[in-house]
C-alpha cells in the first residue's frame, strides 16, 4: 500500500465543507487524482457522525443536516477520506472512516445517505450563493462565492447535491452506508 496523497495547501473555512471539498478537490485533480465529492444527508436532513470536531464528548454524535467530504481513489485502488472537521486521521483509509464515523441501526431519520460525485463534475456544475448560511454566525470564506464553469444558476447546492431524491438537476450517484462500504473494501 502506497502512503496517501499528501492533503495540498488550500483555504479551509469552518461550516463550509463544500466549498473546502471543492478547492481540495481542485488541487488534487490538478495533480492528476481521482476524486469524488461525497455530500452525505438524507430526506430529513438530520444525519449522525461520530467523531466529529464539534462534539464536545468524542463518543458523542453531531447530527448535521448535510456533511461533505473528499474521497480520493489512489492508483493502487486504494481509497482515502479528507475531512477536515472528523477528529479522525486526514486522510483517513475510506473503510475505517466509515466505521468510525457512521453506525448501522441508527433510526430511520438519522440514517446517512451518500451523494457521490466524480470530482470534475462537481467542479463544472457546483454554485453556491451561500445563502443556506443566512442564520450562521460563522464568518464567510476570503473569496467569493464559487460557482462552476457549467453552472447555468449562481446557487444550486441544496438540490442538485445535498438532496437525496434522483432528478434530472442532481448529479452523481446516491448510496446507503452499507454500499458505501462495499465500495470501499472494492
Amino acid at each position: 500500500m502506497l502512503d496517501p496523497p499528501v492533503l495540498p495547501e488550500t483555504i479551509h473555512t469552518p461550516f463550509y465543507c463544500e466549498e473546502n471539498v471543492f478547492l481540495l478537490g481542485e488541487a488534487f485533480l490538478s495533480c492528476g487524482q481521482e476524486v469524488f465529492a461525497v455530500f452525505i444527508s438524507n430526506e430529513f436532513k438530520t444525519v449522525v457522525l461520530w467523531n466529529q470536531k464539534q462534539s464536545k464528548d468524542p463518543q458523542s454524535v453531531v447530527v448535521w443536516d448535510y456533511h461533505v467530504v473528499l474521497w480520493l481513489r489512489t492508483s493502487d485502488g486504494q481509497n482515502w477520506i479528507y475531512d477536515s472537521d472528523s477528529r479522525l486521521p486526514v486522510p483517513s483509509l475510506m473503510k475505517d472512516y466509515l466505521h468510525d464515523t457512521f453506525r448501522e441501526g441508527v433510526p430511520r431519520s438519522y440514517q446517512s445517505l451518500f451523494r457521490v460525485v466524480p470530482g470534475r463534475i462537481y467542479l463544472e456544475n457546483f454554485a453556491s450563493d451561500r445563502s443556506h448560511m443566512h442564520a450562521s454566525t460563522s464568518l464567510p470564506p476570503c473569496y467569493a462565492p464559487l460557482r462552476g464553469s457549467a453552472s447555468a444558476v449562481a446557487n444550486n447546492l441544496m438540490r442538485s447535491f445535498v438532496s437525496m431524491v434522483p432528478s434530472e438537476e442532481t448529479f452523481g450517484n446516491v448510496y446507503d452506508l452499507s454500499r458505501m462500504l462495499r465500495m470501499a473494501e472494492a
